[in-house]
């Protein structure tokens, strides 16, 4: 339960803290007001001193938001600000509106249209994200902020950049002694479970399991306990998603499940081809119904 806290000098007073919103293993994110602009923002606070033996959490708090800093896309949530002061480490933000796709999603599965403005201004964001060199190894239902637009379509916000890391081909994750397992299990990849190399595909991936359960409300990958779920994707046994969803369009079926390929050289070669694929089978379902 997330409680109010006063934090004296905070940010040399330049913020008001009003509320929390949101908590994670890093950090408690409070709505804020800027005395000087007026604006509500975000701000991200660290909740310990330290990563284990994985260096400070400040240091940790302060990469994510030179990485998120760096990002300027209408799909991925704005840094105002960032620094250190006498209570640590902190991260202003933009203030999302809306609600989390976790919350929307507990309701009702997505609609086609609406999943159509989550997969592409999903991928877009995710294209930008590649594009400066990053991955972001924690997409999931929570880390994305949906606002339903007055015209009745959705505004989508990337958010928690706290495991992102470069994009270089092959890179290997930080030794599991160090980290641990870090990320949201059902929208991990096998790889990251088997401590190899990562890329863009391995977003692509979870990008996948997240539009799964958007348009079922079940995970691809099912099981009762963690060991479970973890064998479910690196023995990939999954419903197929056309008979859950039979008002989909086959080609977007397909599409869905390519991202979720086992080998990584059997998914998409970057957010930017899956995205190309995804509007040109939109084009092709529209031509179709039109004739």
């Amino acid at each position: 339960m997330l409680e109010s806290v006063s934090i004296p000098d905070v940010m040399n007073k330049r913020y008001e803290l009003l509320t929390p919103i949101a908590e994670g293993g890093l950090g408690v994110v409070f709505k804020a007001r800027d005395t000087q602009t007026g604006r509500e923002v975000a701000i991200k606070r660290i909740r310990t001193d330290t990563l284990g033996g994985c260096g400070s959490a400040v240091d940790a708090l302060i990469r994510e938001a030179r990485k998120q800093s760096s990002l300027q896309h209408p799909n991925i949530v704005a840094v105002y600000d960032f620094g250190v002061d006498t209570e640590g480490g902190f991260i202003v933000m933009e203030l999302a509106q809306g609600e989390t796709l976790e919350e929307m999603i507990l309701r009702a599965p997505l609609s086609v249209s609406d999943f159509d403005a989550l997969a592409r201004q999903t991928l877009g964001g995710m294209t930008a994200v590649h594009e400066k060199g990053m991955l972001h190894l924690d997409l999931k239902p929570g880390n994305l902020m949906i606002h339903r637009l007055p015209d009745g379509g959705l505004q989508v916000k990337i958010l928690d950049f706290g495991l992102a890391k470069s994009a270089a081909q092959g890179e290997k994750p930080p030794p599991k002694g160090c980290t641990g397992l870090l990320g949201s299990i059902h929208f991990m990849a096998p790889e990251q479970f088997e401590n190899a190399p990562v890329d863009v595909r391995t977003d692509l991936y979870a990008l996948g399991c997240l539009f799964y359960y958007a348009l079922t409300q079940h995970h691809p990958f099912e099981g009762e306990t963690k060991p479970q779920v973890m064998a479910a994707h690196l023995h990939p046994r999954t419903r197929s998603l056309g008979p859950l969803r039979p008002d989909l369009p086959a080609r977007t079926v397909q599409w869905v499940e390519w991202l979720i390929n086992r080998a990584p050289a059997n998914r998409p070669a970057s957010a930017a081809k899956a995205l190309e694929v995804y509007e040109a089978n939109a084009r092709k379902a529209a031509g179709s119904a039109a004739g």
